[in-house]
């Protein structure tokens, strides 16, 4: 099957919000036509997230891909790469938190064991 360009063309848009009823209907009609059905069309994934930079600048990972955003502008190389930095250094801080977490705890065992050992020392000493 070949795609009519100039139909493409006029179905172009930034975002789909902006696409007209009618240019929903046709880009729908020519997915029909190409044999795409509602669960084929998209990247099959493992998994997916959504990374939004809010307009304060901060950068958030949101596990729903269907929330609702409203963007201001395309992504550019620029976000990627800071969302990217801010994404793994997070995670990084997340896990050396966590780390620390199981090693304080395991301290904490330690000395217990230890405050134990010592008081049974203490009372075997008559």
């Amino acid at each position: 099957m070949t795609l009519d360009l100039s139909t493409l063309a006029k179905t172009a848009s930034d975002t789909v919000e902006e696409l007209t009823d009618d240019q929903r209907e046709q880009l729908k009609k020519m997915g029909e036509e190409a044999g795409i059905t509602e669960e084929q069309q998209g990247t099959r994934a493992e998994t997916a997230f959504l990374v939004v930079i809010t307009p304060d600048g901060q950068v958030l990972a949101e596990p729903n891909i269907n929330a609702k955003v409203r963007t201001r502008r395309p992504a550019n190389l620029d976000d990627f790469q800071r969302a990217g930095h801010v994404l793994v250094d997070d995670a990084i801080a997340i896990k050396t938190a966590s780390i620390t977490g199981q090693q304080m705890m395991q301290m904490t065992a330690a000395m217990v064991d230890q405050q134990r050992t010592q008081a049974l020392v203490q009372s075997l000493k008559l």
